[in-house]
């Protein structure tokens, strides 16, 4: 099969997902934490209540894809690869509308149900990355994972700068949502009309579990082989999601961006993932082990992650930028690479589905205790905690 003409298609796929899921950074300290804002849903709520809410709605994208990846990898093991992921970006559109329907009137329950939709379809993420290995030498996957990383870079430049802008120039929060669920019509498109399957052995038997999740956390831990692995990738990703999930809420908090500043900032750093997938992981890939690149790059993170506490001046917040992007496009095609060598061609898609659901829990998790913590301690506590986690990632890895 000519991976040629197969990975730019996932590259579109991903990138028309993350597109339309980006959207929603610059909007969320709109809606749940800055009470200047017109679009401002909370309004008598206190402040640690605004926060745990926000970490709330963040926090089910991840449970729900922490739920939904291992068995979608199964599924799409057995069945293959493109109806899985037709039937994804479907739903996902579908999840988009109802999240501006929820917004227009005013509905926090919509808004959860909504989010509860888009993390289930969003777990497709995992059916992409077994499709790539599906078509991919073991040598060369970590240089093509890089395309999921490429297709989040560029879609955290143009969902975040679309979302910002659209809210800033018509003032209505909903209208993003409803332009992310008409990407999600023509993702549907795409992957019908264009992808060809990818996953010649389909029909491998799995025993199917809506509690998959559960068990791949246990199978996680029993794997004495690959234990030290998950364990490590799990904290630095926990680690990382503490900053992913409120470095929105920082920026409106500490510089008083609005929407268009937020998704210009997002903007800058998917502008670095990019370069950094493209070119960085490109060159290094090919000179280094996944292992001695993951022993330089968990560091470099945790320091950035760090830093942000320390920083006032928005000049040093935006110089900080390329080491973050360097640091996080390293680690996430190391981690998988390592996973995807060490099984059978017959269990890419379980495989990484069972990364895909620690990304997924530790997506779930994150958001629920910085809101926590942020609404204790102050948002500085979630970033001096995401630090210290990816320092523990970089204790396992070494330790090996």
């Amino acid at each position: 099969m000519r991976q040629k003409n197969i990975l730019p298609i996932l590259f579109l796929t991903l990138l028309l997902d993350v597109i339309g899921m980006g959207m929603l950074i610059p909007i969320i300290p709109a809606l749940f934490t800055d009470n200047t804002s017109t679009s401002f849903m909370l309004a008598g709520y206190s402040t640690q209540a605004q926060y745990l809410i926000a970490g709330l709605i963040t926090a089910l994208f991840g449970i729900m894809q922490f739920l939904a990846a291992p068995l979608l990898g199964d599924l799409s093991d057995t069945y293959g690869r493109k109806k899985l992921l037709t039937l994804g970006v479907g739903v996902l559109a579908v999840a988009q509308i109802l999240f501006a329907t929820g917004i227009a009137i005013g509905s926090l329950t919509l808004l959860f149900v909504s989010r509860a939709i888009a993390g289930i379809a969003g777990a497709n993420f995992s059916i992409a990355q077994a499709s790539i290995a599906d078509v991919t030498a073991p040598e060369n996957r970590a240089r093509n994972f890089g395309l999921i990383g490429a297709a989040f870079g560029l879609g955290f430049i143009i969902g975040p700068l679309l979302g910002g802008f659209i809210v800033s120039t018509t003032h209505n929060p909903a209208l993003p949502f409803l332009v992310a669920g008409i990407l999600g019509v023509l993702n549907l498109v795409s992957v019908t009309m264009l992808l060809p399957e990818t996953h010649a052995q389909k029909g491998t038997k799995n025993s199917f579990s809506l509690f998959k999740a559960f068990h791949n956390i246990g199978h996680a831990y029993t794997d004495v082989d690959a234990r030290p692995l998950y364990l490590a990738g799990f904290l630095q990703m926990l680690g990382f999601a503490f900053f992913t999930s409120f470095i929105a809420i920082f920026l409106v908090v500490r510089f008083g961006f609005s929407e268009a500043a937020t998704g210009t900032f997002f903007g800058v750093v998917g502008g670095w993932m990019i370069f950094s997938q493209v070119v960085v992981v490109r060159i290094l890939s090919k000179k280094y082990s996944e292992r001695k690149i993951l022993t330089a790059a968990l560091p470099l993170l945790a320091v950035v992650i760090l830093a942000y506490v320390l920083i006032y001046n928005q000049i040093i917040l935006y110089s900080v930028i390329p080491l973050m992007a360097i640091a996080v496009g390293l680690i996430n095609t190391s981690f998988p690479a390592l996973i995807s060598k060490g099984v059978s061609s017959q269990r890419q898609g379980a495989a990484l589905g069972i990364n895909g659901s620690l990304m997924a829990l530790s997506q779930g998790l994150a958001p629920l205790l910085a809101g926590v913590l942020a609404g204790a301690f102050g948002i500085s506590a979630v970033f001096i905690i995401g630090s210290g986690l990816v320092v523990l990632a970089w204790v396992v890895v070494t330790s090996k």
